[in-house]
């Protein structure tokens, strides 16, 4: 019977382990699933699904998420995926700068407008960069190219392109650390 229950009901509800289980039940596939296609690791997508559970219970008498509960944890999915994706490219992993991924993601006004701004930042800085150095960056990332066909079309060592692509997303990122778009993700 507990299982029939509205999601407003099971966030109230007196038999918290059972409530907890059958909202974790309700979502947490089609949360897996999303969160795996965002970030491509399955123990990352694990993870980024417990904590939206973990601080949806913790929170769960606060949070106004008793009208929709799935836009809900959809919402704070979407925050988590963006948060660990900026975390990860502050620790020095190798994430593309592009947000087009992201912003294939439901944005409210105000994060589309953030997304915006990031991206303009990231342009003027690719547009500061050495005109070797910008090249290689746009080959890679924007026309998708592998090392080997950049080093091919440019007549140039994969080495080369490999240091320079390397030299290129550490200056925008120490750019972007020291901006202050980086805050609003952190």
């Amino acid at each position: 019977m507990i299982k029939t229950l509205s999601d407003k009901t099971l966030l109230t509800s007196a038999n918290e382990q059972e409530a907890f289980r059958i909202i974790y039940e309700r979502y947490w596939e089609v949360l897996y699933k999303k969160a795996l296609n965002h970030l491509k690791c399955s123990y990352d997508a694990e993870d980024a699904v417990q904590e939206i559970f973990i601080s949806l219970w913790r929170n769960k008498k606060t949070v106004d998420a008793s009208n929709n509960l799935s836009a809900y944890l959809f919402t704070a999915l979407k925050y988590h995926v963006i948060k660990q994706t900026y975390k990860k490219a502050r620790k020095g992993f190798l994430l593309p700068l592009s947000v087009k991924e992201l912003e294939e993601t439901e944005l409210s006004a105000e994060e589309a407008m953030h997304i915006k701004e990031i991206q303009t930042f990231i342009k003027t800085e690719v547009s500061a960069l050495p005109k070797r150095m910008q090249q290689i960056y746009l080959l890679s990332r924007e026309n998708n190219l592998q090392v080997s066909q950049i080093a091919t079309h440019l007549n140039i060592s994969e080495q080369t392109v490999k240091n320079t692509l390397t030299t290129a997303l550490k200056k925008l990122r120490q750019k972007l650390e020291h901006s202050n778009f980086i805050h609003f993700f952190l």
